[in-house]
């Protein structure tokens, strides 16, 4: 694993409406980590995230994300960088009157109008096939079920070939077995694509299948920073009873989140 840094955030501050929810956060991802954000409801992981990916603008602090410092002075961070990343939402974020095909082509059309439609279409199948969902290119959102809707979002989310991928609760309403398959494709693809990766997620099973390191906020600021192993054995006694859990107790701890991302 290359000791590179692809997403570095420092001293970040951030709320709602005159209402601090971050407070002085900060961490650094290395290429080809999977860092999991963690935490209990309301802590301000989706806050966190949010901010990272540029749809709210930090009250104090600095994010970099594949060497570019986010800029927020001519407004909205630009497409040049946010087509370096992709995100996996919650729900998956499907549009319900595309086809799979027709949404996962989306960010090729808004990052690359130019590319010939056989191109578009080419780069959508092969990204369906990576995440075996080859069969549903024609397939309506509501003819999915959960599993393929997370799974057709996830294409969505790598058709531009990111460095940096963000997840949402990927596991967030799964069944077990189902979980577990999602878990193992995201490995999968750490693997094939040498991608990075931030996953906000509360699921017990998928911290410990996924986590190269964490970061635990509590009340809006990070109390521990570092891999499960040391979580476990030296982590402060918040985090130590958050990781003791029951696996049933984990699916009633999150919250659901919408496209835009509730704080959470």
């Amino acid at each position: 694993m290359s000791t590179a840094l692809k997403l570095t955030v420092d001293g970040l501050k951030a709320g709602y409406d005159g209402k601090v929810v971050l407070e002085d956060v900060s961490m650094r991802v290395a290429a080809g980590e999977i860092r999991i954000i963690l935490g209990a409801s309301g802590c301000g992981k989706s806050t966190l995230l949010k901010n990272i990916i540029g749809l709210e603008r930090p009250l104090a602090g600095t994010i970099e994300i594949l060497g570019s410092k986010v800029d927020w002075s001519q407004g909205r961070p630009s497409n040049d960088l946010m087509r370096r990343i992709g995100v996996l939402f919650q729900a998956g974020a499907l549009l319900s009157s595309l086809t799979v095909g027709e949404n996962v082509a989306l960010p090729l059309r808004i990052h690359n109008p130019g590319l010939p439609m056989a191109v578009v279409d080419q780069l959508v199948r092969l990204k369906l096939e990576q995440v075996k969902m080859g069969h549903a290119y024609d397939k309506l959102p509501s003819e999915l079920s959960g599993g393929m809707r997370k799974r057709a979002g996830l294409a969505r989310s790598l058709v531009t070939d990111p460095e940096l991928l963000f997840c949402d609760e990927p596991s967030a309403g799964l069944d077990p077995v189902t979980s577990r398959g999602l878990d193992d494709l995201l490995l999968e693809l750490r693997e094939s694509l040498g991608i990075t990766m931030v996953v906000v997620t509360h699921e017990l099973d998928s911290i410990r299948t996924l986590c190269d390191r964490m970061t635990f906020l509590s009340q809006g600021k990070v109390v521990f920073d570092g891999g499960l192993d040391q979580a476990e054995a030296n982590g402060p006694q918040e985090v130590k009873d958050f990781l003791a859990r029951k696996p049933e107790e984990s699916k009633h701890t999150g919250r659901t989140v919408a496209f835009n991302l509730e704080d959470g």
